[in-house]
């Protein structure tokens, strides 16, 4: 049996690493996208709620730099899934179940999550 020289094991690891860091920009692309469609009109494109919409909201929407420090993907999921009230915030943040996939719901957390300050 011939021997794999560690020049292609070499080769095949580096293939590997591409094709996972260019679906994870695919992925992270795709995030992107869902936040600028449903959440950036009241939280902001860089998530200070300051988007258009969201200016004209009293209480304004969260500044996720800040509002998010602190809080697990259970606390994020429950208030994309149930809505602000769920968790004793504005009732103008609305439900998203039944709009947004589970999938969607845990790829929009990984993304605002980006938001936060260090």
């Amino acid at each position: 049996m011939p021997q794999i020289s560690i020049k292609h094991r070499v080769l095949v690891a580096t293939c590997v690493l591409l094709m996972s860091l260019a679906a994870f920009s695919v992925h992270g692309q795709e995030a992107k996208q869902l936040y600028e469609q449903t959440c950036a009109t009241c939280h902001g494109a860089d998530g200070k709620g300051d988007g258009p919409t969201g200016q004209m909201l009293q209480p304004k929407p969260a500044d996720f730099t800040t509002a998010l420090k602190g809080k697990d993907a259970a606390y994020l999921s429950k208030v994309i899934r149930e809505g602000g009230p769920s968790v004793g915030k504005s009732p103008l943040m609305p439900s998203f179940e039944g709009i947004l996939s589970d999938k969607q719901i845990q790829d929009l957390i990984q993304f605002v999550k980006e938001f936060v300050s260090p």
